[in-house]
């Protein structure tokens, strides 16, 4: 396994793969039409004024410039945001694995209570499945988000949030609450571990 954290733009599963997909095409999309404008803009600066109102042609351009591209690039884009939505909005399958995480001022309590394991600081899941967190706070606000796996959510002391997220690959990253929570919130870490399904289980095992 590798450790360090590789960061939202190198994801590890389907949701964080929406996520970047999204990020990448709005980068991409922004910079055509920098360059296009940037482009226009050299164009109508260098080129020999025309006396009187604007031309026809740029009338065309300003419309389309202006008023066309723009409508078409949000559209795209909007298309793209609700695609990612779905993606993150999708439930676990019946049966799949639950894992509870607690925020405490300043760590990570870490449940599974099929298993009846808890762990502090970490959180291990199995590859290729997608797993239901259940996520609350004891105390203040606290956010979880695993850059790699994408999907961000707050942790609140009046209830429970739900999160699904799956692995695709094994691999071990770094993340910390997302979420200002106080004086020590910078300490706030905790270390995901993500492994085959047999290793899982022997985890697990080992554990009880």
């Amino acid at each position: 396994m590798n450790g360090g954290s590789s960061g939202s733009l190198d994801p590890k599963g389907p949701r964080a793969e929406s996520i970047a997909d999204t990020w990448w095409l709005m980068l991409g999309l922004g910079t055509a039409v920098f360059v296009l404008f940037a482009v226009l803009l050299a164009v109508g600066l260098f080129r020999r004024r025309r006396e009187g109102e604007a031309q026809p042609s740029e009338r065309r351009w300003i419309v389309g410039g202006g008023v066309v591209l723009p409508v078409i690039v949000l559209v795209v884009v909007f298309g793209a945001t609700i695609g990612a939505m779905r993606t993150l909005a999708e439930d676990a399958p019946p049966g799949a694995l639950v894992v509870e995480v607690t925020g405490h001022q300043w760590y990570f309590e870490v449940g599974y209570p099929e298993a009846g394991v808890t762990t502090v600081g970490e959180l291990h899941l199995p590859v290729g499945q997608p797993v239901e967190f259940h996520l609350t706070s004891a105390d203040v606000i606290h956010s979880f988000w695993v850059p790699e796996l994408g999907g961000k959510m707050d942790m609140l002391p009046d209830g429970v949030n739900v999160l699904v997220l799956q692995a695709d690959e094994p691999g071990e990253w770094g993340t910390q609450c997302a979420e200002f929570c106080g004086l020590e919130h910078a300490t706030m870490r905790l270390t995901v571990v993500a492994e085959s399904p047999e290793d899982f289980a022997a985890w697990i095992e080992r554990q009880q």
